[in-house]
Parts: structure tokens; C-alpha cells; sequence
């Protein structure tokens, strides 16, 4: 069901890796990001930013690391988001190594192992696809050679 009086943002959600672990972010409950919990870098893309360019930025505005490489994971999805319409597009990315300094919408951080990340974020799709999205892009491939675009809307 489409609803013409929601406008379409769109999103980013990055996977940051270093060192081949991947960065789980804390964030406590907020009225404006959610439920909390573990997750990772997530945000809009500006109105003159492309996708990668958001990509970097976000994750130095919430970590303040600096991304080298990114890569697109030919993933993401399409939800609702109080009257937004998000399209969020998923990516690694591989950060210099440097000190990690959260901004507001986090607590707390860890550095995890992929089996470790994918335990312990909250993932409400299919979380064996997650762990075989991000092992095939760890060595450079990708699990899914068209863009698949999930709609989680109802």
C-alpha cells in the first residue's frame, strides 16, 4: 500500500570494519533512534551527498574514524519510519585505525568478530544471510550480484 503524504529519505547503514573485526554500536533507548541496543552506523544522506559520501561521514560523525574503502553490498531495504519512507542502502566499510570517540546516539562500543556481531545486533531479516553477505565481502565478493531491495512495508 503506498501512501502518497510520506516523503522518501534516503538512508545508509554501514558495516565498519577494521582489522577484520566489525564495530557493534550501544545506543539506550530514544524516542527518536528506536528501541536501543546493539547495532551499526546508520543515518540519512544530505541532499547534495551521495550514498558513499554519507557513508563516510556518518561514521566519523558517530565514531570518528576515518573510512578508507567501501564497499556496496548490492542490499538494503525499504520501511516506514514515523512519516518517512526510508530506502536504506547497505555497505562495509574499512576505517583507519584510531580512537573511537561516540557522539550522542551512542553508549558504548566493541569491536567483534562476524560471528560475535552477528549474535549480539539486533536484525529482525534473516541473520545466516547477514554472516554470508559479510564473510563473501570481507574477501572482496559479493553475495548478491543484482541489488536486492527488501520492502518491509505494510
Amino acid at each position: 500500500m503506498k501512501n502518497n503524504h510520506y516523503k522518501m529519505q534516503k538512508k545508509v547503514l554501514a558495516f565498519v570494519v577494521n582489522n577484520e573485526k566489525i564495530l557493534a554500536l550501544y545506543s539506550e533507548p530514544h524516542p527518536e533512534h528506536g528501541k536501543g541496543g546493539w547495532f551499526t552506523v546508520t543515518g540519512g544522506v544530505e541532499e547534495e551527498e551521495s550514498y558513499e559520501q554519507a557513508v563516510k561521514r556518518e561514521i566519523l560523525e558517530e565514531t570518528n574514524l576515518v573510512t578508507k574503502k567501501i564497499i556496496s553490498l548490492n542490499w538494503g531495504s525499504i520501511y516506514n519510519w514515523g512519516t518517512n519512507i526510508c530506502e536504506e542502502l547497505n555497505y562495509l566499510a574499512f576505517v583507519e585505525s584510531g580512537e573511537i570517540k561516540l557522539n550522542e546516539e551512542h553508549t558504548k562500543y566493541e569491536w567483534l568478530t562476524i560471528s560475535d556481531f552477528i549474535d549480539k545486533i539486533k536484525w529482525s531479516d534473516n541473520k545466516s544471510i547477514l554472516k554470508k553477505v559479510l564473510e563473501k565481502a570481507l574477501k572482496g565478493d559479493l553475495f548478491f550480484k543484482n541489488i536486492k531491495m527488501v520492502d518491509y512495508r505494510e
